[in-house]
This record gives structure tokens, sequence and C-alpha cells, in this order.
């Protein structure tokens, strides 16, 4: 029998292309598309929508989170003078944080209350990077024995960790670390996903089977008219550093699980025409942005569903995963 993987990527508020994929499955499917699989994994905005998925929240419920809470968390100036506050805004943006956790942390708790990662009903693995340690994390619900840490802690402040993108956000603070975004190593998450599979859970590498979900990001390009010496505000202008970060390391994982996987490995993406980058930014929590978002994960769920192995991964059900030890036990990090 196949392990199935869900494989979200990060990518800001353009993590609405991603559920909209998984709402549109869902309807299809007329239950919980989690139960389809056997692991999910997510980073950045794909680790909150991993997190909802884990304890069977609609992905439509968590496609309405994003559009309500996204211009909240992502607020753009309004009023007169928008070019130049946006310019002051992008100053103050190399000295402190473009914006608060507050508001991303009322978007987490609405969607996932109280719930502790023991409280979930399917397997996750969320990358992170610890800057106390300074090392890479993988926050995971207790599904080894050997492994059941982070049982514990409350869905909200992994998910507000795994989101803490730099420049972005603050650093979040978990029982005595500081934590940023897992984007910063593993955007897309899939050979995250693999490896756990593998090694911790004694999958036959054979037996792996990934359907990951990106949200746009996966391609980057520069015009040669605009030279070659950018200094540190025009790569930082636009996340056109940040941008090219993740987009590279999505384009390298696909790649690699292509060659190791082959057709068991599906990525669903959609890359961006010439045009639309004023809609499809990290922060872009705009009306235009989301029209945009949905006209794209709309076409991309139509050509994934003419696939049948994208079909057999969501008619298949998983086997409810056993989980261990005490959900309020001593919380300890988890390294890779």
């Amino acid at each position: 029998m196949a392990f199935r993987i869900l494989a979200l990527s990060g990518g800001g508020f353009l993590g609405l292309f991603s559920v909209r994929i998984l709402a549109r499955m869902e309807a299809t499917l007329g239950r919980p598309i989690a139960r389809s699989f056997d692991l999910v994994c997510g980073t950045s905005a794909g680790a909150i929508t991993a997190l909802g998925l884990s304890l069977d929240v609609r992905a439509d419920a968590i496609e309405r989170t994003f559009i309500e809470h996204g211009p909240l968390i992502f607020a753009r100036p309004g009023g007169r003078f928008q070019e130049l506050k946006r310019t002051l805004a992008f100053a103050r943006s190399l000295v402190a944080p473009k914006y608060e956790a507050e508001a991303l942390l009322a978007a987490t708790r609405s969607l996932l209350g109280e719930a502790r990662l023991g409280d979930a009903k399917h397997r996750v693995v969320l990358p992170v990077v610890n800057m106390t340690t300074g090392q890479i994390e993988v926050f995971k619900t207790p599904h080894n024995p050997a492994w059941t840490y982070h049982a514990g802690l409350r869905m909200t402040e992994v998910a507000v960790a795994a989101a803490a993108a730099p420049t972005y956000f603050p650093m979040a603070e978990v029982r005595n670390s500081l934590y940023v975004d897992g984007a910063i190593a593993a955007s897309a998450p899939d050979m995250l996903g693999v490896h756990e599979a593998e090694y911790y859970l004694k999958v036959p590498r054979d037996g792996i089977e990934v359907l990951s979900i990106g949200t746009t990001t996966g391609s980057f390009s520069l015009p040669y008219s605009a030279g070659r010496r950018y200094g540190a505000v025009r790569w930082l202008r636009g996340a056109r550093l940040f941008s090219t970060i993740m987009s590279a390391q999505q384009q390298l994982t696909a790649v690699f699980l292509r060659h190791q996987l082959g057709d068991r490995y599906v990525r669903v993406d959609s890359l961006r025409s010439s045009g639309l980058e004023a809609d499809l930014a990290f922060d872009g929590a705009t009306e235009n942005g989301v029209k945009t978002i949905f006209g794209l994960a709309d076409h991309a769920f139509e050509e994934a569903m003419k696939q049948d192995r994208v079909r057999a991964m969501l008619d298949a059900l998983a086997e409810p995963p056993v989980f261990h030890g005490d959900r309020s036990g001593e919380w300890r990090g988890a390294a890779i």
C-alpha cells in the first residue's frame, strides 16, 4: 500500500493559491482531504494550512481565513500619498520588521483555537529555523514513540513560529528559543516529508507518493536591461531576494524528487506570466490579488484533476495514525 504525502509550499499570502486548490479538491471528494494522506507537511503559510487540515478543518474555511485576515496581517497604507507611504514603509523595514505578529496570531487562533500538536488527527511535520541554537528544527505530531516532545505545543504558537518570515515579522518565541520561517531552509517541504517517511517511519522509497502544491513562486528572473549591480536595497525591494531564494529551493526540490520518485511525485503549481507581479506579492492581500490567485488556482486544479495519479491519491483513504506520549509533556527541540 502506498504511503501518500501532501506537501504545501510557503509563500505568505500566496498560500491562498494552494488553499484554493485544496478547497476545490475537497469539494470533489466530499470529505476532509487530509484523510487521503499519511503525512501532511507545510512551510510558512503552508504550515498554517497543514495545521488546519490536521484538525479536519475544511479547506474552504482556511480559504476564508486567508481572505478575511490577510488584509489585517499585511496591512497596507491607505488614504492619500500612498506611494510616499509605501516608500517610507520600505525604509522602515530596513531596520525593523515590516509587520507586527498580533494579526497573524489572531488569524491562527481563529482557525486553530487552543488545539495542541497532540490533538491533530493526522501526522504533520513543519520546518522552522531556531535562531537561538542556530539549527533547523522540525515541529512534529507525536507519531513516533521516540519523538513526542512537541505534542504539548499549542498549534497557534507553532504556526506563528513557522510563518515568521525575516524582514516581514518579528522572530517568534517558543519556550525560550527564537524562531524564523522554515522557508529559509525548505520553502517546499517535499523532501522533508520523504525523509520523515523513510528514516523515521521506515517506509520504503518505492512505496512513497507525493502530491506537492506550490504557491506560484516556482519561477524567477531579472531583465538584463536592469543591469548587474544590485545592492541591498534593490535586492530587498519587492522581496526580490526572498522570492529568488524560495523559487530556487522549490525548483531544486522538484528536480530531485522527480528523479527519485518518478511519476509518484506530482507537483501542482502555476508559472507566473509577465505582468502579474503586481497581484502576486508575498504580502499582496488585495482584492485584485485574490482574484488573480483564484484564477490561477482554478486552472491548476483543473489541470491536476486530469492526471490519473492525482485522482488515485485523492480517492485513497489513509490509515488513522497512532500518536504516542503525553501531550502536556516537557518540550525539547527536534533536529531533522
